[in-house]
């Protein structure tokens, strides 16, 4: 094990940018924490549940993915070494999810591109970073258990830093990392794994509502009532980690020049699976919202990640910023309750 005294944290990460692309929590002029290119006046350690998950690092919000030029057809796969420092654990699943979602039937080399050249560093939560957090009950936090190539456990005035991958181990040979003897590491890492799962409070709404969708006896009313307050802001699949659905457009740059480009879409807007006939098989808002929990707490495939109890991370992103209260939270306490 080693471990890293926090102010020297800045200069460990200034170290990496002599051969990566860091990105970190960086506070902006608002006050929010995004993930971004690491600054040392900016960064901060000092942060809770970032806004935005990191999937846009390898899912960009826009991304061209083929160029054309009269008779000439220029595919656009970008990447880069990257090392994004101080996700969150529930974010480190949503990634994996990700991950799943776009290698599992066909690879997508895009997404492929940039996953392989990155590295991940995780800061483990010491309990819930605010009233919306259930990671417990989804089995994705408050400390994550796979996927990571760091894990670094905030003591104090110390970081704990423990390898997840052979990239890790390379990583943990740090000038700025020393060495700490394993029993005693492993006893406070022990002892700041049962505080943190103990504070982060169980949901048991989420397993009813999961057993509910799967033996068909939830109540059909719940997503009326959810359709008739949806403004279709699109918010809450944008503020999710394991949301991965695209739109694809083509766009004219020039006579006979052009690209063909992706952005992020939402499986709640009417378009989304409008077909070319004008029919609409989910043409309700009830149809889509009924659509999008399904897939997160019944048809997500349990044996895709190890560990993993359901296509919802837990994160409570989508219940801090749904501006009408259509979280997954209030979403698994209304089928539950009915």
């Amino acid at each position: 094990m080693k471990t890293i005294a926090k102010e020297n944290v800045k200069e460990l990460l200034r170290s990496w940018t002599k051969e990566y692309h860091v990105l970190a929590p960086t506070q902006t002029s608002r006050g929010d924490c995004v993930f971004d290119t690491f600054q040392k006046d900016s960064f901060t350690l000092e942060y809770g549940k970032p806004p935005l998950p990191p999937k846009s690092v390898f899912l960009p919000h826009n991304e061209v993915i083929f160029q054309v030029e009269n008779d000439t057809f220029r595919e656009v796969v970008t990447a880069q070494k990257t090392i994004l420092f101080g996700i969150r654990s529930c974010d480190m699943m949503g990634l994996l999810q990700c991950a799943s979602f776009m290698t599992r039937d066909r690879e997508d080399i895009y997404y492929s591109a940039k996953k392989e050249g990155a590295m991940t560093v995780v800061m483990a939560c010491p309990g819930p970073q605010n009233e919306t957090c259930f990671c417990t009950t989804t089995l994705s936090g408050p400390v994550a258990q796979t996927g990571f190539d760091l894990l670094f456990y905030d003591m104090g005035d110390i970081c704990i830093a423990e390898a997840g991958s052979r990239r890790g181990e390379k990583m943990l040979s740090s000038e700025f990392l020393v060495d700490m003897d394993d029993n005693a590491a492993r006893e406070k890492i022990k002892a700041f794994k049962q505080k943190a799962v103990q504070s982060v409070p169980l949901v048991h709404d989420v397993n009813e509502a999961m057993k509910r969708l799967k033996d068909g006896s939830a109540d059909e009313g719940v997503w009326d009532y959810f359709g008739r307050k949806c403004i279709i802001c699109g918010g809450c699949t944008f503020v999710c980690p394991t949301c991965t659905c695209f739109n694809v457009y083509d766009h004219e740059t020039a006579p006979g020049s052009g690209i063909r480009a992706r952005a992020w879409d939402a499986c709640l807007y009417g378009g989304f699976t409008r077909e070319a006939s004008g029919h609409n098989p989910r043409s309700t808002q009830a149809s889509r919202l009924k659509r999008r929990h399904e897939h997160k707490f019944l048809y997500y495939n349990e044996t895709d990640i190890q560990g993993s109890l359901s296509g919802c991370v837990g994160c409570g992103r989508c219940s801090d910023y749904c501006p009408v209260h259509i979280g997954a939270l209030e979403v698994v306490k209304k089928i539950a309750a009915k």
